[in-house]
């Protein structure tokens, strides 16, 4: 049977020359997944910010003195190496290091009461490590630390009589957060955010010292600020505690510092 005529294929067109120049968006690079969804995330970071109520000025009679380990820096994060019985972190610390809800509670502390930063952790002690803490809180939309407390010597007296070293430390802060205090008159409201526990401070408080326990804030190291302890700061600072009977509260603290000094004796043995 014969076939009928076959039919020739049509020519394809030829491409048009470019010249050499290639398509239009040949010299852009291939798409990225990672950075587009970096992209993505601080895009939404920038969105969500935007939705944050926004912080009054800052008012200089209310103070927080603000710690940052175990405060704003879970415990274990970030290996520590102790310089002079102080605790600084071995390495340069990332934003991925330090607890996030923290310092949405601070950022809520702030904009509930309108009080200014005070850092009164080991991180004031150099230049990199306030940098540092400082980048954080502007990423996070916190306000700036605004001063830093000055750096006493721990007590000789405590030294001494080989006190336990979270006592000797505590009882430093103290009297730095008191001599603050004394230069700073225009304070009247103020909160010391610690994952220390003050009472230890006050148990062996100089004189000159004020008492620390009923106006601060003792965090879960693990944890750092919780919402309940930024119900406490807030409250702290709106309504100032008093202590009407200072050698009743010093007798409560140190027994409070012995249970504790049993119990870690305890523990130890």
């Amino acid at each position: 049977m014969a076939s009928g005529p076959s039919k020739k294929r049509a020519r394809p067109e030829p491409e048009p020359d470019d010249g050499g120049l290639g398509g239009l968006y040949d010299f852009l690079p291939p798409p990225d997944p990672k950075k587009e969804e970096e992209a993505a995330a601080k895009a939404k970071e920038d969105e969500e910010r935007k939705k944050k109520p926004k912080l009054p000025p800052g008012d200089p009679s209310r103070v927080i003195f603000l710690d940052i380990d175990g405060v704003l820096l879970p415990s274990g994060s970030v290996e520590m190496i102790f310089v002079d019985g102080v605790a600084l972190p071995l390495r340069e610390t990332k934003e991925k290091d330090f607890r996030l809800t923290a310092f949405a509670n601070l950022r809520t502390i702030v904009e509930k009461t309108g009080a200014t930063l005070v850092l009164s952790s080991e991180w004031r002690r150099t230049e990199e490590m306030k940098s540092s803490i400082q980048r954080v809180l502007l990423t996070q939309d916190c306000p700036p630390i605004k001063d830093i407390t000055p750096l006493f010597k721990p007590s000789p007296k405590l030294v001494e009589q080989k006190f336990d070293p979270a006592i000797i430390w505590c009882e430093r802060r103290a009297r730095e957060i008191g001599q603050y205090l004394k230069d700073h008159k225009e304070i009247k409201s103020w909160v010391a955010i610690d994952d220390l526990d003050f009472s230890w401070a006050d148990a062996f408080k100089q004189f000159t010292t004020p008492l620390i326990k009923h106006r601060s804030v003792c965090t879960n190291a693990k944890h750092c600020i919780t919402e309940k302890d930024m119900a406490e700061a807030i409250r702290i600072l709106q309504v100032a505690p008093v202590v009407l009977d200072e050698e009743l509260a010093m007798d409560t603290a140190r027994q409070l510092t012995d249970e504790m000094l049993s119990k870690c004796s305890r523990l130890m043995q």
